[in-house]
């Protein structure tokens, strides 16, 4: 039982063989056939999403996984929207009736994704038909008719104003391009006015005008009028006095005259009264006409400022032709046990 040295110039005995990897069930040491024109990749260990999707970065197997990145587009003609994201997802572990519902988001980069594995791993085999074309052709409509169910876009809306917060558009930016809005439909509202306001306005401006020059020149009659009447009539009085029974008999003539001349005054101060209501008149419509434009332009800026105020939401839905699958691979990942 003694270990007999070999004799001297003998070659040194070959290293005994590493002892095979032992075997799961249902793994292999090659990678099963995959279909035609479906990329092959490795997930790198270092992935920071790895675990997310229950692989390890010390597995001692591989498991496929379905990667996929799609191009979504949200485009709505009314609002003016169009705005596009990627959709990543991981789909592990495989099997016949895969169910894209169960894809888990990741944010992969191209760098994640290896061509050749960096440990020898067994690979698990797996119930899906990855050799089929058809499973990868019915796994991407799957994938594109969940996102079209799934997704949509929900952003602030303005529907009076025909408005839309754009993507990446603050609440608080967004409120204030709806009152920019709103102030320029108010500008436009308010414009209208000046063809029912403008003319009335203006020709109760020249009427007014034209009142109180005409109660200006009464007034200065009037005031003429009354001096010539008390300064003829003083003159006779005073001369009456002093010139006699025939003066005296003149100044009483004098003195009719002027009482007949002062109803002529009291007349002129009738119509100045009347001249001066008409101004107030006219003034009263002015102020109503001014008061009711007030109004009305009040009344537009409580409206519109109403209206900026009115943001909902907007759901934008994707449509078929907005999902747009750029890539597909079967990817393996490590497992631990």
């Amino acid at each position: 039982g003694a270990v007999v040295p070999p004799p001297p110039g003998a070659a040194p005995a070959a290293p005994a063989p590493a002892p095979a990897a032992v075997l799961g069930a249902n793994e292999t040491p090659v990678m099963p056939k995959v279909a035609d024109g479906i990329p092959v990749r490795y997930v790198d260990v270092a992935s920071p999403w790895l675990r997310e999707v229950g692989a390890h970065p010390r597995g001692t197997r591989y498991v496929a996984a379905a990667v996929g990145r799609v191009l979504l587009t949200y485009d709505d003609a009314k609002s003016g929207i169009v705005h596009t994201e990627e959709y990543e997802m991981v789909l592990s572990p495989l099997t016949e009736l895969a169910d894209v519902d169960k894809a888990i988001d990741v944010d992969y980069d191209d760098r994640d994704m290896l061509d050749a594995p960096l440990d020898p791993l067994p690979y698990q085999l797996c119930d899906a038909p990855i050799a089929n074309k058809t499973f990868w052709t019915k796994l991407q409509r799957d994938l594109v008719d969940s996102l079209q169910r799934s997704r949509k876009l929900s952003v602030p809306a303005n529907k009076e104003l025909k408005l839309a917060a754009r993507p990446g558009e603050t609440d608080a930016e967004f409120a204030d391009r709806c009152r920019t809005a709103a102030d320029e439909r108010a500008d436009a509202d308010a414009a209208k006015l000046k063809d029912k306001y403008a003319t009335k306005i203006n020709r109760l401006s020249d009427q007014m005008k034209t009142a109180e020059g005409r109660v200006n020149v009464l007034e200065q009659q009037k005031s003429a009028s009354r001096n010539n009447e008390l300064l003829s009539a003083a003159d006779s009085i005073l001369g009456g006095l002093f010139g006699g029974s025939r003066s005296r008999r003149s100044t009483m003539s004098s003195i009719t005259r002027a009482a007949n001349n002062r109803g002529r005054t009291s007349t002129v101060s009738q119509r100045v009264t009347e001249a001066s209501g008409k101004v107030q008149t006219i003034a009263d419509q002015l102020a109503e006409a001014q008061q009711q434009c007030q109004d009305e332009l009040q009344a537009i800026d409580d409206k519109w400022g109403k209206i900026a105020d009115t943001i909902t939401t907007l759901d934008i839905p994707l449509g078929r032709g907005d999902v747009d699958v750029k890539q597909l691979v079967l990817a393996w990942l490590p497992v631990a046990d």
